[in-house]
């Protein structure tokens, strides 16, 4: 099968899957969100089930430590605000120096939030992006400036389902689905197209580029780490090579991976993903990966 086969089939099955006339809870990262929650197309469907956060939001100034415990958290804001988290309650007040729109909540500002209350659920929470091929996620994990954002915007574009832009939460094996939007840099996002300026949100300038439907959740069954090199290059390692790349991916500084959730994740394999700095290059090797993922 064809990687554009296997997609298409995907989507005949999400558009015949999805019940009518009939609410649907909102939320995004296995989480049902309430309160003063966003009213946003960047949400997506979750199960009626699923644990629900309560959101508040003020203006105001920030200036918290940075601390996590087993009841309570604050979490420095890097644009000057600030949150506050309570285990017991499922509660999260956002305290922004301006007014924010339904859909910066929606992200980056609800990553961190699912983050904390995701480690108290006894959840895994990693700073990485997802994608589904065949019914199945790839967590794209690497360093700073390794080029994730590009890869994923890539994986869109060649019809591809991003699942999560930098933010991946698992549970029993399953990689919950994002707010269903990633954002880029101005180089890349005038490449690929189809994006809108958003100006500053959170701590710098995005193009937001709006992403289709997606799985609720799918097993997890590997990570790619995307590298740069001169030439395309495509290579499969055990899953013990997956420890060293997603141990210092914590979501939240303070919070550590629950060692039996971390051995779950670090069980799977890695792919190394290496292609040039040039965009046209990228996408050419973008084929060349999605068609061995689903082999």
């Amino acid at each position: 099968m064809t990687f554009s086969a296997s997609i298409n089939r995907r989507r005949m099955a999400t558009a015949t899957a999805t019940p009518s006339g009939r609410d649907t809870a909102l939320g995004a990262y296995g989480l049902r969100l309430s309160g003063d929650a966003p009213r946003s197309t960047l949400l997506a469907p979750v199960a009626e089930d699923a644990p629900e956060i309560v959101i508040t939001r003020r203006i105001g100034a920030g200036g918290v430590p940075n601390t996590v415990d087993d009841d309570s958290a604050t979490v420095p804001l890097l644009d000057g605000g600030s949150l506050e988290l309570d285990r017991a309650t499922r509660s999260a007040r956002l305290t922004t120096r301006r007014p924010i729109t339904d859909d910066e909540l929606a992200h980056p500002y609800l990553a961190p939030i699912a983050a904390v209350h995701s480690h108290w659920l006894g959840r895994a929470a990693f700073h990485a992006g997802a994608i589904a091929v065949a019914g199945r996620t790839w967590g794209v994990i690497g360093e700073r400036q390794a080029g994730k954002s590009t890869l994923l915007a890539a994986v869109a574009s060649e019809g591809g389902v991003v699942l999560a832009d930098d933010l991946l939460v698992m549970a029993g094996g399953d990689v919950f689905c994002g707010p269903r939007t990633l954002d880029l840099r101005e180089e890349a996002a005038r490449w690929f197209g189809g994006t809108r300026s958003l100006g500053m949100a959170g701590a710098r300038e995005r193009w937001r580029l709006d992403l289709g439907p997606a799985p609720a959740a799918a097993p997890l069954a590997g990570w790619i780490v995307p590298g740069w090199s001169e030439e395309i290059s495509i290579r499969r390692r055990p899953g013990a090579a997956a420890a060293h790349h997603i141990a210092p991916a914590r979501s939240v500084t303070g919070i550590s991976i629950d060692p039996e959730a971390f051995l779950a994740a670090a069980s799977h394999p890695v792919v190394e993903f290496d292609r040039p700095r040039d965009l046209a290059q990228i996408a050419i090797g973008v084929r060349e990966l999605l068609e061995e993922l689903v082999s």
